[in-house]
């Protein structure tokens, strides 16, 4: 199966499930949701997780995402974009 074919976890890009119509990045995997409520992070899905990146300086992008392999997917989405407008891909590497 290809990543196309598979829902993926808003902050992680982890395969939640399979999908005939897979969904990029609107949800957030269960680890990811307790790691982020754990740093004061509310986000249930990917459209409340790329509207709290939008709304934080970089500064506290980095310090609260420290811990947590966010990783970039393959196929556009709400989350990345608003990652790569605060310039978090670039300086991470990825």
């Amino acid at each position: 199966m290809a990543h196309g074919d598979y829902d993926c976890c808003a902050v992680c890009d982890s395969k939640l499930g399979y999908s005939n119509d897979a969904r990029t990045k609107e949800e957030v995997c269960a680890y990811c949701a307790v790691a982020l409520v754990q740093v004061g992070v509310l986000a249930r899905n990917g459209d409340e997780f790329a509207q709290w990146i939008k709304a934080n300086d970089i500064a506290t992008i980095y310090e609260k995402l420290v811990n947590r392999p966010v990783k970039r997917c393959y196929y556009g989405n709400a989350v990345d974009d608003a990652l790569n407008e605060k310039g978090y891909f670039d300086a991470n590497n990825q």
